[in-house]
């Protein structure tokens, strides 16, 4: 019996049915599925919510707290000439902000603001309050930006008179900072502008950004348990101010001559740059155009409609601009901005550091300063001008008839492209293209502005370049350099052999006067020796004495340099690229200027002569140099720059006192011009005396064979030619 009751028992328990069926469970399952899904979708709609409407809703919420928060913006720093003259800063303006919904609050407040309002600003009251009833909502409206103090003082302080005018409000004014240039164009490619958010655009703004900017602050406020308003303050961090290598003096002085010489022979391009050879700072650098740096973007005022309508818009960014176009009206449009803007690149485009050209005779220094350091020649070498050398094709001299035998001084004072044929020869072509990069042609010089070109691809390299290709070279064609690349490697010509970086700022500024950041001065290299250097310096020292350089010459000042004249066949049509470069004084150069001319009406290289004369007339003055050679009459100076603007500026010659000798300069001229490996002439620069040419018996033969030239015209002649590469 027992038995049976245990039995019973253990079926009745079996018999108790469970909480949750299998059905049940799969039920739970499902409903607690859906509701994960549901929090899902709930989760995705805030997280779209916030990404669509997220500000405006922390408005709202912030508009609904007794707290408040306050951007200060920060200072950007100054830019300073290198006496301390502003070139660039920032001036506190205001912007004036509505809160339609105070102002609205009490209709009591709204008339007296309103004529507030207008009696300050001028503001129409009926527009005013019609703006103000359209946004009523709103707590902060930014109506006007920009206003100075002098503009917003009087509301100010009729604000501020609670007793006469309690009931003004809703009226307040942010502060922030505009940029501003006091010189307005005054070396615009090089300083740069800014554009909104502090972003510099080209030049020094752009390069040293991250010093000029700073770091915004932020003033915040809340209503503690006492219903007091606490604020807390966390200053804005001002930028850096950097001191710039830059002369305001000098600066203006090359950018009034510009554009007189600009008016003068209407070039395509006109470029000035001067430079201290001693440790690379550029005093002054200006290129054909300035803009106004206050208004950057006003095409209008440098281009036509119709050269608007000129520029070619490529196939593949036409492509772009219609898949971002909806509708025609909207193409054209951005047709238009984009021609604009291609304009505008133009105009904003440093030419000193980013354009490149053929250098012309103004590379000729560097081939006489390789063979020098290499010990091929001296200064008692002597060669054969016979008007040209042969290759595949005849490359004349721009002296057809030759210059006769010369020494490398000669060979730079009168330009003859028969000389440097003969030196690259005796360097062969590995030699002649290690000293170019020697002297950073081919490379960036590492100067501290943004869009420098390298030219690394527009130079021949060794192993491709065939005799003809060498034979250019050697007096500055068939490659390209920039005017920031060749001024740098003549200054190391010039000044022992030291290559130092070329930069435009010396310091960077903290606003209590700290220094965080000095440039260097030291040299990066040396290009070649002191005596290499003296040797040189005695050519281009002999261009201007009695050379092609003749319209360089300043009186009372040893002036030395070197002329170039670059032919280039543009549109069937003869095209000159004509150029200066020189120094002073003459035993320890302290300044270094190069002018390019690119196609002016008068192809003489007087014409760039004259324009570095005139310029280092005014410049080397103003530097406290003192002079180092003769007075030059008057007249000579005058026949040397005769129907240039410079001839203008000479003072009237002075009648020679009775038994006074006028001083001529020392020497021969000669001619100089343009060259290219053809059998047309070149282009001749003349001047007034012929060359008298040593006996042929003279020459040396250092490296020479005999030679048999053919000549178009059937005849023939002996010369010489170097048997080794």
């Amino acid at each position: 019996m027992s038995k049976q009751r245990r039995t019973a028992s253990r079926r009745r328990k079996r018999r108790i049915p469970a909480i949750f069926t299998r059905k049940m469970s799969e039920k739970a399952i499902v409903y607690l599925l859906a509701i994960f899904l549901l929090f899902g979708f709930l989760i995705y709609q805030l997280v779209n919510i916030n990404k669509d409407k997220g500000d405006e809703y922390t408005v709202k919420v912030l508009a609904q707290q007794n707290r408040t928060s306050t951007v200060l913006p920060f200072r950007r720093g100054d830019i300073l000439d290198r006496n301390g003259v502003t070139l660039a800063t920032s001036i506190k303006v205001y912007n004036l902000i509505l809160d339609p919904k105070l102002i609205l609050t009490d209709e009591k407040y709204l008339k007296p603001t309103l004529k507030a309002l207008n009696q300050c600003f001028g503001y129409d009251q009926t527009e005013m309050e019609q703006l103000i009833r359209d946004n009523k909502d709103r707590r902060y409206y930014v109506y006007q930006k920009r206003l100075s103090y002098d503009e917003i003082k009087d509301f100010i302080a009729l604000a501020s008179d609670t007793e006469k005018n309690p009931y003004v409000k809703g009226v307040t004014f942010e502060d922030e900072y505009q940029r501003k240039y006091p010189f307005s164009t005054l070396a615009s490619q090089v300083i740069g502008f800014t554009a909104a958010g502090n972003v510099g655009i080209g030049g020094l703004e752009q390069g040293y950004d991250e010093y000029l900017n700073g770091v915004d602050g932020r003033e915040y406020g809340y209503v503690d348990s006492d219903n007091v308003m606490e604020k807390v303050t966390k200053q804005a961090e001002d930028g850096d101010n950097i001191t710039t290598t830059l002369d305001f003096n000098i600066q203006n002085i090359i950018e009034k001559y510009v554009a007189e010489w600009k008016a003068a022979y209407q070039p395509d391009n006109i470029a000035v740059l001067v430079m201290n050879p001693d440790n690379g700072e550029i005093l002054a650098m200006t290129g054909e155009r300035n803009f106004d740096l206050n208004d950057p973007n006003n095409w209008q005022a440098y281009f036509t409609q119709e050269e608007v309508d000129a520029v070619e818009i490529n196939e593949k960014r036409m492509k772009n601009l219609q898949d971002e176009s909806e509708n025609e009206e909207e193409l054209q449009q951005k047709i238009q901005t984009e021609k604009q803007l291609t304009l505008l690149n133009g105009l904003w485009r440093n030419f000193c550091i980013s354009d490149s050209y053929e250098p012309g005779s103004t590379f000729k220094p560097f081939t006489v300063a390789a063979a020098y350091e290499l010990g091929l020649i001296d200064e008692s070498t002597t060669f054969l001008c016979d008007g040209g050398e042969q290759y595949s094709d005849y490359i004349r001299c721009h002296k057809h008839e030759g210059h006769g035998v010369i020494t490398a001084t000669d060979g730079l004072a009168f330009s003859c492209n028969d000389v440097m044929m003969q030196l690259v020869r005796m360097e062969g072509k590995s030699l002649f293209a290690d000293y170019q990069n020697r002297f950073g042609f081919g490379m960036l010089t590492g100067v501290d502005l943004p869009g420098e070109s390298s030219c690394a691809g527009l130079l021949y390299k060794p192993e491709t370049m065939i005799d003809q290709d060498l034979a250019i070279s050697s007096f500055g064609q068939g490659f390209n350099v920039t005017m920031v690349q060749l001024a740098s490697a003549f200054s190391s010509v010039i000044n022992g052999g030291y290559y130092y970086r070329p930069h435009l700022v010396s310091q960077v500024v903290k606003r209590n006067g700290s220094i965080v950041e000095t440039a260097g001065t030291d040299p990066i290299k040396q290009t070649v020796t002191k005596e290499t250097c003296d040797s040189v310096k005695k050519g281009l020292r002999a261009c201007v004495d009695y050379g092609t350089g003749k319209s360089a010459a300043i009186s009372g000042y040893l002036i030395s340099g070197k002329t170039g004249t670059a032919q280039q066949l543009t549109e069937g049509k003869d095209h000159y690229l004509l150029s200066f470069i020189g120094f002073a004084p003459y035993d320890d150069p302290e300044v270094v200027c190069y002018v390019l001319m690119d196609n002016p009406s008068d192809d003489s290289s007087k014409v760039t002569g004259s324009l570095y004369a005139t310029i280092m007339s005014e410049v080397l003055p103003y530097l406290n140099i003192e002079k180092d050679g003769p007075e030059i009459p008057v007249e000579t100076l005058k026949t040397a720059v005769a129907g240039t603007p410079a001839e203008a500026k000479l003072p009237a010659a002075a009648e020679p006192q009775s038994g006074e000798e006028q001083s001529q300069p020392a020497g021969n001229g000669t001619t100089e011009g343009a060259t290219e490996a053809s059998s047309e002439p070149a282009k001749e620069e003349t001047t007034a005396e012929a060359v008298t040419e040593p006996p042929q018996e003279t020459i040396s033969n250092i490296g020479m064979e005999e030679r048999a030239y053919s000549y178009i015209d059937g005849s023939e002649e002996t010369t010489t030619e170097n048997s080794g590469e």
